[in-house]
């Protein structure tokens, strides 16, 4: 007799649009995958991103909760895990209901909106910047008066992908701010009713990657990110470097996100982190309780030997062979860079043109664009009006540096 094949165990991934993508392609060879829903309908954009041959079932929540629970319920997954921004509180609900690894749903709402995550850490002890929830641009200005605050960053509560968030010197440029978010429907399709209000945090940008299973974190990747100011008072994404593991840095970093992840409860799971390192130590920008927004699999592997996306699954799963032996800390064996695309002007995209200019460079490694072939680019303002990521892995970081500069070069005219 042939022996029975045991059936493979039942994973839930909620929303798995853009990197969530990576997440179901990795999974999709241990795990039969489920797909939920937590919106009804999503921008094309994101829609067109998800996987959907490799789901046997798709399921809306949204208007049909019990139904969901209970066929989830009947599946038996052993695992329910969010693949994007989008998915995070619907993955701790449904974690939750069916007595899964996952994060406290009692703190779901501080993992996503961004006045009570500072709350919650504040809370805990661990430092945040001054801040002020409000409709109201007086408001913001008697605040920064009050305060004796220079510079004021206005936001969105929770939105993503460095969406309207505004540096402000004037008044004049505070209400500017505050009228260009009130009452916008944001990337997560939610109206924007409120905005945040910060103090400038003065130092350099980093963006701090994790998986955690039971309290544990362990880090991926750790970048320091460079930006450039477009209108002024708009800074956008330029690019991100790789540290080195022993980095000096790392040792005021680390245990700064350790804090806050246990104060954001996140015990289970990826995690994105943006800070500034402030002369005074680390502060949060924010953080995200799922996969990078620019995970990129197969460079990861080159630099480090391991990546957030492929240990994700490890941190839900009964066992946890790839994670159990990976060190707390990352090990970085070749340098890299992530550049975002910067367009100059609304024009086709001419994808082949630009991916012969970009795989003639030494340190070329990969390009993922946010655009279809033959879309119209628009000039770039954040990071969802950059037309595509592009990652440089070399030994020589001169010959990054190079690369990088011939890549600017390309943009001035293809883009």
């Amino acid at each position: 007799m042939t022996p029975e094949v045991p059936e493979q165990p039942a994973v839930v991934l909620v929303d798995a649009f853009s990197t969530g993508a990576l997440l179901a392609h990795q999974a999709a060879g241990r795990c039969r995958l489920i797909h939920v829903r937590s919106r009804r309908e999503l921008p094309t954009t994101f829609a067109a991103s998800l996987p959907a041959g490799l789901f046997e079932e798709d399921l809306t929540y949204p208007g049909n909760e019990q139904d969901v629970r209970r066929r989830l319920a009947e599946i038996g997954p052993v695992a329910v895990i969010p693949a994007s921004e989008f998915g995070v509180e619907t993955a701790d609900e449904l974690a939750s209901a069916l007595g899964l690894r996952g994060n406290d749903p009692g703190l779901s709402s501080a993992r996503r909106n961004k006045a009570l995550m500072m709350e919650a850490l504040a809370a805990a002890g661990v430092r945040t910047p001054r801040q002020l929830e409000t409709a109201d641009a007086d408001e913001v200005l008697e605040w920064r008066r009050a305060h004796g605050i220079d510079r004021v960053v206005v936001k969105p509560l929770d939105s993503a992908g460095s969406e309207d968030v505004f540096t402000c010197d004037t008044d004049q440029e505070v209400k500017d701010a505050v009228g260009a978010v009130i009452g916008k429907t944001n990337l997560m399709l939610r109206a924007n009713e409120a905005v945040l209000g910060q103090e400038y945090l003065v130092g350099d940008e980093y963006i701090i990657n994790s998986v955690s299973r039971d309290g544990t974190h362990r880090f991926t990747d750790v970048w320091i990110s460079r930006k450039a100011v477009v209108d002024e008072s708009r800074k956008i994404y330029d690019y991100e470097d790789l540290l080195a593991p022993d980095d000096p840095r790392l040792d005021e970093i680390l245990p700064y996100v350790s804090d806050v992840l246990a104060a954001l409860g996140i015990a289970n799971g990826p995690a994105h982190t943006e800070l500034i390192l402030t002369p005074d130590g680390p502060v949060l920008l924010e953080t995200g309780a799922r996969i990078s927004g620019l995970a990129n699999p197969a460079a990861l592997q080159q630099c480090t030997g391991a990546d957030q996306v492929s240990l994700t699954l490890d941190c839900y799963t009964a066992d946890a062979p790839e994670l159990s032996r990976r060190p707390v800390r990352y090990a970085r064996l070749e340098s890299a860079r992530c550049a975002n695309l910067i367009a100059h002007r609304a024009v086709p995209l001419a994808e082949q043109a630009v991916r012969e200019v970009l795989e003639g460079l030494p340190a070329f490694q990969s390009v993922r664009f946010r655009k279809a072939d033959g879309a119209l680019t628009s000039r770039t303002v954040d990071l969802n009006s950059s037309p595509g990521a592009v990652f440089l892995v070399h030994r020589d970081d001169a010959e990054i540096e190079r690369s990088y500069q011939a890549l600017r070069a390309m943009e001035h005219e293809l883009l």
